[in-house]
């Protein structure tokens, strides 16, 4: 039950605010019928039945919401979310800390060989609630289909974690652990430059993580807490973030990420694992003006450059566009649906020679 995951502050407050309230609304009859006994005006009387009536429906909201929303935002600020993360990610990592049903282990058994998928949020499945249901998970089942007992995968991805920290992870499991791996999948986002915009001095989500709210009805609710980040993204729809990401491509924090995709490959290299690349666009541009057609195509030459076998999930993802694929109009990550199309798309386009030819 999501109550079991409201802090102890958030339950005492509100076990005390009932309490307050209750207190208030009795006195509030009390001075009522002692008015009416003695013949006087019930207009003060009524008006103040009339708000604790209406901080009665508020906080009845507020319970509700606290009790039974389970749903994700884009960029995980409201206190929703934060559980959701807690609830379905947080709480179902293993022994490496990854959203992951396997433990990952040093070593895979002489018959096997271990895929890696490398990425963010949209490969550890920010708000898809059931594992099984990302596209890692789906490729694990194809493969074991196509190819019983051959292949181990692995989701090491995290939300937030741009291309610096993604090598970081790479690095970590080939030198540091030592671990047996047969290829990396970087599953690459777009705003996954950000970690090199600042280095440059550019900021592309300043305003959007710089406005929590400090009084205590907005920051430690559930339902005034998502109202007031509703307010929020509805003040700052205009915000040049998208523009900022696509621009980013051709300066300075562009040449900081191609040097550190060229790294990546190359420890690959010298470790003797293979390398690969998925391109996963922003969803919410699919319909529109495509404002990241040039960044990924800088990303493809390089990656041909480079000879990384590389995939641009935009075009198929494209031709659902008509569809729903976000999890909802508040979080722009992959659903269920986009997760399905985006392993059917990997499946056939990128890992197509991992599994036997089919027979004529």
């Amino acid at each position: 039950m999501l109550v079991l995951y409201l802090s102890d502050g958030y339950l005492i407050g509100m076990a005390v605010w009932l309490v307050v309230l209750a207190g208030l609304f009795f006195g509030v009859l009390w001075y009522r019928r002692k008015r009416r006994a003695k013949g006087r005006g019930l207009a003060l009387a009524n008006l103040g039945l009339s708000v604790c009536m209406l901080l009665g429906a508020v906080t009845a909201a507020e319970l509700a919401f606290a009790c039974c929303a389970d749903f994700s935002d884009t960029f995980n600020i409201t206190n929703v979310s934060k559980r959701w993360l807690l609830l379905h990610i947080d709480h179902e990592r293993n022994n490496e800390n990854f959203r992951d049903r396997l433990p990952f282990t040093k070593y895979v058994a002489p018959d096997h060989k271990r895929i890696i998928f490398l990425g963010d949020s949209f490969t550890i499945g920010h708000g898809v609630k059931r594992m099984e249901d990302r596209f890692t998970d789906r490729i694990a089942a194809w493969l074991d289909e196509k190819a019983p007992g051959k292949y181990v995968v692995a989701n090491l991805g995290e939300p937030g974690f741009e291309a610096s920290q993604v090598e970081s992870i790479a690095a970590a499991v080939m030198s540091g652990m030592h671990a047996d791996v047969s290829m990396f999948v970087y599953v690459y986002n777009l705003n996954d430059i950000e970690g090199y915009m600042q280095l440059v001095g550019q900021d592309p989500l300043e305003g959007i993580y710089t406005s929590q709210p400090t009084f205590f009805l907005f920051r430690d609710t559930y339902l005034l807490n998502w109202l007031y980040f509703r307010f929020v993204q509805f003040r700052a729809r205009n915000n040049p973030y998208f523009d900022r990401l696509a621009a980013a491509y051709h300066g300075p924090a562009w040449d900081g990420l191609r040097a550190k995709l060229s790294q990546l490959h190359r420890e690959c290299k010298e470790g003797h694992t293979d390398f690969r690349m998925v391109i996963f666009p922003f969803l919410h541009d699919l319909t529109g003006e495509d404002t990241f057609r040039d960044a990924r195509a800088r990303i493809v030459d390089f990656c041909k450059s480079e000879q990384i076998p590389v995939l641009d999930l935009e075009p198929v993802l494209r031709e659902h566009a008509g569809e729903n694929l976000m999890v909802s109009r508040f979080d722009g990550h992959p659903n269920e649906r986009a997760h399905a199309i985006a392993a059917e798309a990997i499946e056939k386009n990128l890992l197509s020679d991992l599994v036997p030819a089919k027979q004529p």
